[in-house]
């Protein structure tokens, strides 16, 4: 048995059968406190419950994106999965520019089928009302909304700053009423848009890959919120990676570069083009549609539009809350972190990101395709 230490939250240990087989699985358990913290930072096990919840309705809408759970129980806290062995983490992957082929078509397909089957387009609103009462996970959205929503917005003794940042890019973000007022107004939709079940914590660390597979994982933070908060995670991850190979002057690197833009690209529209054709489907199956029979082609096909648009300046905005948190929070990640030896060049990329992510969050609305916005993050790393 080896156990694995990446995680903050909960026990993880790889067990195998070395009579014969050589097999191994994946064991995860969740203990009443925050693991890394210990005892003093007690945490109900509610979130294994959750987790358990969010596998198995993802499982049944996504097989082929998820491990192969083999044991769960709710009362031990604790789920016995595919030992995914041959997979890596995809912020590893991504921090040492591998191309992963299949990475924005896989995603895209995770995000259509399990945002879609748990909205109100698929569910009717009994099953709706009852998904949102069955998937409560209190203390991990409380967790969320003070650490992503709130600790980094102010002066707060759990953020941690690089010491080369600026205190004036600090300041624009912390200080400035408009900036932290779009931000309040993130905090009010996560916690009051029950739109379908998250993941909840969607970035690269929760997702494995190789050249063939993806697979999400850890879904510990799921709960019914709003779309663009999973969409606006995997986007923040895969720009602040962005940056971070941005900076480098080769032709490896551009070509890099180009990929991961066109990565978040595909993602986007690939995700509309596969949940606009689900909402098609699901409505010619079914006697009722949502808008009513009474109401169809040009009503359904404005509403369509009009509902994926909010969804894209949800997910901007959303993405725009994790990169600065990324940064002025307290839970860092190895993007930028690799670079803790040159705090100047961290510092560098970090004003980047933060520069981006207060034009997105105050101008979301603007923004009617994902082409702008990568189009800002060229603009950004060309001065």
């Amino acid at each position: 048995m080896q156990e694995i230490n990446d995680g903050n939250m909960n026990f993880a240990f790889v067990v195998t059968n070395k009579q014969g087989s050589n097999q191994s699985v994946f064991v995860k358990q969740a203990p009443p406190y925050i693991k890394v913290m210990g005892e003093q930072w007690p945490l109900t096990r509610q979130r294994m419950t959750a987790e358990i919840n969010a596998l198995n309705y993802q499982s049944s809408v996504c097989p082929e994106m998820l491990p192969e759970v083999y044991y769960q129980s709710e009362a031990l806290s604790v789920v016995i999965m595919q030992n995914l062995s041959q997979h890596a983490i995809l912020r590893t992957e991504l921090i040492q520019a591998r191309y992963l082929p299949r990475l924005a078509e896989d995603l895209s397909t995770f995000l259509a089928e399990t945002l879609f089957y748990s909205s109100s387009f698929a569910l009717s609103s009994l099953n709706k009302k009852a998904m949102i009462s069955k998937s409560n996970n209190q203390d991990m959205c409380k967790i969320t909304e003070d650490f992503v929503f709130t600790y980094p917005f102010e002066h707060h003794e759990m953020n941690d700053y690089n010491p080369a940042l600026s205190q004036t890019v600090i300041d624009s973000i912390q200080k400035n009423p408009n900036v932290r007022a779009h931000v309040a107004q993130m905090k009010y939709m996560f916690m009051n848009k029950p739109e379908a079940l998250l993941h909840g914590d969607l970035h690269t660390g929760s997702v494995m890959v190789n050249g063939l597979e993806t697979f999400v994982i850890d879904p510990e933070f799921s709960f019914v919120g709003p779309m663009g908060f999973d969409i606006g995670a995997l986007i923040a991850n895969l720009y602040i990676n962005y940056f971070s190979h941005a900076h480098k002057r080769s032709v490896e690197a551009a070509n890099y570069c180009q990929w991961l833009l066109q990565t978040i690209d595909d993602l986007w529209y690939k995700f509309e083009a596969k949940f606009l054709s689900l909402w098609a489907e699901h409505e010619l199956s079914i006697q009722s549609p949502f808008m009513g029979k009474d109401l169809t082609g040009g009503t359904h096909q404005t509403f369509r539009q009009a509902f994926l648009q909010q969804v894209l300046s949800d997910s901007l905005g959303f993405a725009a809350c994790k990169m600065i948190r990324r940064i002025l929070g307290v839970a860092k990640v190895a993007d930028f972190m690799q670079f803790k030896k040159d705090q100047k060049l961290r510092a560098k990329l970090e004003t980047q990101t933060l520069n981006m992510a207060i034009e997105i969050l105050v101008n979301r609305h603007a923004y009617t395709s994902i082409a702008d916005v990568n189009k800002l993050a060229e603009d950004l790393v060309a001065v």
